[in-house]
């Protein structure tokens, strides 16, 4: 067809191409440990998720030893998933000139801190009656869903991202309406858990980008 013909295809590219640039003080080795590290962190809350359904059909002898692992491996989790929060903000800060995400990721750290001692210290406490400790926790779960929603909105707000770190926006924003509402925080793990993955793609894409770059 002739370039002037009115009914032909358009001719300029509909979406804007990613630009790809050099990130100082990130390394390809760097960013795919941070991607296997978020891939361990989907297996840990994964191992979560089986031992809670899994706690049904156990006896009170080994309630009570699954409870004690477990409790050790969310206070390990909560630890690896705030440095990979905070190494993502770093990523995407570089990467996306991302701006407003700092305040949402550190309220969210604070928060997870201070709900995870509370759960490894108390855990076994919390719900068996209300009390303050109670009313406490959960307070802090719904800041903490108010902080994750938050963030997820500042993701979405990122031009030209990943397809994954999209996808991870919207995850977070329905992890934090999950946590906030309080009534389906047990099941918040379900898209906790999916994050972690998208978060590991996150990683694995821009190790991809400076791969591409150095050869």
């Amino acid at each position: 067809m002739q370039p002037d013909n009115p009914y032909s295809a358009p001719q300029v590219e509909l979406i804007d191409e990613l630009p790809v640039r050099q990130l100082p003080g990130w390394s390809v080795r760097q960013l795919q440990v941070l991607g296997w590290l978020a891939l361990m962190s989907a297996l840990g809350s994964a191992l979560m998720l089986g031992a809670i359904f899994a706690s049904t059909w156990l006896g009170q002898a080994e309630l009570e030893q699954v409870e004690r692992y477990t409790r050790w491996l969310g206070l390990l989790l909560m630890l690896l998933g705030n440095y990979l929060l905070i190494r993502l903000k770093s990523f995407i800060e570089q990467r996306f000139a991302a701006r407003g995400v700092s305040w949402p990721v550190w309220i969210i750290v604070v928060l997870a801190l201070v709900s995870g001692v509370m759960d490894f210290m108390v855990g076994d406490q919390l719900f068996k009656a209300l009390s303050v400790l109670t009313i406490a926790y959960l307070g802090l779960m719904v800041l903490m869903g108010l902080g994750i929603t938050w963030f997820g909105v500042r993701l979405l707000r990122l031009r030209l991202t990943y397809a994954s770190l999209r996808i991870m926006a919207w995850l977070s924003i329905a992890c934090g309406v999950m946590f906030a509402s309080v009534l389906l925080l047990p099941l918040a793990l379900l898209p906790a858990l999916a994050v972690c993955v998208a978060q590991g793609l996150v990683f694995f894409r821009g190790a991809a980008e400076l791969q591409k770059i150095a050869s």
